[in-house]
């Protein structure tokens, strides 16, 4: 059971990668860079979060989760569902914590328990997601297709993708997929 001295540890060494991650590629993050910057130890990181690769992922979520709450605003201020589905394919495209949690989900290959960790969180933004997507619907009277689950994970693979294909040197980049058309909500 944690203690609240070490929950405020883990919370402020979360907080440190996740603000170090804001300019810098999850790879050349240092763990000794992290504690110098969170006034703690380089084992304080492995005890709290196991491994570099386990506190990246972590970070990195909350700087995407963090940016979602831009993605909400520009969701709301569209009067229309054509407008709604534009401006969060424009947004999520644009957010620079988008490509850094691309690069995250990477950190996972070949690591079971990394997996496990990152199935967890995605399943947390598709949840948040899916409870969002309908509030709007339902504000607005809009209906899903789909379904607003489907809208959500379908939604968040596209967006996924174009960063990566645009991250791997794929020729065009995220503005060649039309991840708006991934959302069935009509008005």
């Amino acid at each position: 059971m944690a203690t609240p001295r070490g929950t405020a540890t883990r919370a402020r060494i979360l907080q440190t990668a996740a603000d170090l991650l804001a300019d810098r590629n999850p790879r050349t993050l240092t763990v000794s860079e992290v504690a110098r910057s969170a006034g703690v130890y380089p084992n304080q990181i492995t005890h709290h979060f196991g491994s570099k690769d386990r506190l990246v992922v972590d970070a990195a979520f909350v700087r995407f989760l963090r940016d979602t709450t831009r993605l909400q605003a520009a969701g709301r201020r569209a009067s229309t569902s054509e407008g709604f589905r534009d401006v969060l394919a424009r947004t999520a495209l644009a957010m620079p914590s988008t490509g850094l949690l691309v690069t995250a989900l990477g950190l996972a290959q070949g690591d079971a328990a990394l997996r496990e960790r990152t199935s967890t969180l995605l399943a947390v933004l598709f949840r948040q997601s899916e409870r969002w997507l309908e509030r709007v619907v339902a504000d607005h009277g809009w209906t899903s297709e789909r379904g607003v689950a489907r809208d959500a994970r379908t939604f968040w693979s596209a967006v996924f993708g174009a960063v990566l294909f645009a991250t791997a040197g794929a020729v065009g980049g995220p503005s060649d997929v039309d991840v708006a058309a991934t959302v069935s909500i009509r008005g």
